[in-house]
């Protein structure tokens, strides 16, 4: 009864949803040799008749053409959608250029990269907690900065925009499914741009029936655990449960770059890491005080009113 009341509760298929996320390097390292670009507008094609499938398998409330005709709503979707291509471009380039260890490092980085912006544009104030958090990850970074053989361009590109696509979502409010269906079809252009230019070069074309059988999966790769995470974040009570539950990714990230891929994990990337574990770990357990802080608030509340 314990586990069937887990499974329905949602907390099941949100874990799941992580760790599919989590192993995705695995699949990813059969397209090595596929443009990056590629990969990335074939997804998003494939992608298309998905996204209206599972809006109708989820019985979600179809508005994504009446989003997109609002010129407010169309601004956000767009400055959203010029983000998550972007963290989705520099993911598939990390995963099929044997750069998994820093693409995971984005990811540990990306909460505090908005708080961060939270901060600087929306004048946010930090707890103290948040402050150590950020520190300890500002000097990881900063670190592996000075420490490594080149910039780590993909670590800031991906943090960069999917922390402020995390902000930018927060500007306007809509469902995940209609808001991921709505940016697809904002990128629909832009990729089959990419393709008409790339014609007769492409792997698409020229490449083995198995390649074009693994390009056409990214788009299930994509959107089954999107499904599952959002039907099961939808069941999840305790959004701080999420906080934690978001780093599944990038530690499975972590462990197949040096375990299954044999990354190269030296001191000054060991230090890197450290330093970033400790402040997420921080910002994590900040996180989950606020929350029963404010669920504690709530019920108090709640007594008085009905009392």
């Amino acid at each position: 009864m314990h586990s069937y009341g887990l499974i329905q509760g949602g907390l099941f298929w949100t874990t799941v949803a992580y760790v599919v996320w989590g192993l995705m390097p695995l699949f990813y390292q059969h397209l090595r040799g596929v443009e990056a670009m590629e990969i990335f507008a074939l997804r998003v094609l494939c992608s298309v008749p998905l996204m209206a499938i599972l809006l109708w398998a989820t019985v979600t409330p179809m508005r994504v053409f009446t989003m997109l005709m609002s010129p407010k709503t169309f601004f956000w979707l767009f400055l959203s959608t010029l983000c998550i291509s972007c963290s989705w471009y520099l993911n598939t380039w990390g995963a099929t250029h044997g750069q998994v260890l820093l693409v995971s490092l984005a990811y540990f980085l990306t909460p505090l990269i908005s708080i961060l912006i939270g901060v600087l544009c929306f004048s946010e104030r930090l707890t103290p907690l948040q402050l150590v958090a950020l520190v300890l990850c500002a000097s990881g970074f900063i670190y592996a900065c000075m420490s490594l053989d080149q910039f780590p361009w993909i670590t800031i590109g991906i943090a960069l925009s999917f922390g402020c696509y995390g902000v930018i979502k927060k500007q306007v409010r809509i469902d995940t499914l209609n808001g991921l269906s709505a940016e697809t079809l904002l990128m629909v252009p832009f990729a089959l741009f990419y393709l008409i230019g790339t014609q007769g070069q492409a792997h698409w074309e020229m490449g083995e029936e198995s390649t074009r059988l693994l390009l056409i999966m990214t788009a299930p790769m994509t959107i089954i655990p999107l499904g599952l995470f959002a039907f099961g974040v939808a069941k999840v009570k305790n959004i701080s449960t999420i906080a934690v539950l978001q780093y599944i990714e990038p530690t499975l990230y972590f462990l197949l770059a040096v375990f299954a891929f044999g990354e190269l994990i030296d001191m000054e990337r060991l230090t890197t890491f450290i330093l970033v574990w400790i402040g997420f770990i921080i910002f994590t357990l900040d996180a989950i005080r606020r929350a029963k802080t404010a669920k504690s608030a709530a019920e108090v509340s709640l007594d008085k009113l009905t009392g």
